[in-house]
């Protein structure tokens, strides 16, 4: 076998022996080095994972994105331009401008067509839309009117930046007419978009 220097008395010994002739130090020729290298990869790695996990949970944590629905919480909701609310109302037709407003209520609401109440009212352009929710018998009313390709809302009694034309609201909504296919979308801030379809036949 071959022969190597004791690494604590420096005597040669035999690179198979488990203890030194010399001084009876163990493992010999084991250089003490190499087990010191070892430690600090391990205690470097370990103080390296601390201050990473630390470093996470100081940073600021980033907000889970708004996911599509109706109506987006105020808390989450980007604001948009509110949409101008006294233009004259683009063609609806072979749909009626109450028709319109009545679809859009059913469809931002989650309500069946034929749920949704409509009726004029002393004001030109102007529609009351209402419902009531099955679950408790209450009832909802909302004003409705178009500007351009434009449906503008609010509650009834009650105003808002919508129905004025001015400001911010978290969404505007608007309708587009191919053929006999009535089509409402709200647009959200960002790229999300809702859409509801009626033909003449959900009229009837």
């Amino acid at each position: 076998m071959a022969m190597k220097m004791c690494r604590e008395c420096g005597h040669a010994v035999s690179s198979g022996a488990k203890i030194c002739p010399n001084c009876g130090v163990k493992k010999p020729y084991e250089s003490p080095v190499r087990g010191f290298i070892f430690i600090a990869i391990v205690v470097f790695a370990v103080i390296k994972g601390c201050s990473s996990s630390s470093d996470k949970s100081s940073a600021p944590q980033a907000a889970a994105a708004p996911t599509s629905t109706t109506f987006a919480a105020t808390s989450v909701a980007k604001a948009k331009a509110a949409a101008p609310a006294n233009m004259a109302a683009a063609s609806t037709k072979p749909f009626s401008d109450m028709q319109v407003c009545r679809s859009a209520i059913a469809g931002m609401f989650g309500r069946d067509l034929n749920s949704v109440k409509a009726e004029k009212t002393n004001t030109a352009g102007v529609f009351t839309l209402s419902y009531r929710r099955q679950s408790d018998g209450q009832r909802f009313s909302y004003d409705c009117k178009l500007s351009d390709a434009n449906v503008i809302w609010k509650e009834t009694g009650q105003s808002s930046n919508r129905w004025n034309g001015s400001g911010t609201v978290e969404f505007n909504v608007v309708f587009s007419v191919n053929g006999s296919a009535l089509t409402i979308t709200e647009l959200h801030a960002g790229s999300d978009v809702v859409t509801y379809k009626y033909t003449m036949k959900d009229f009837r």
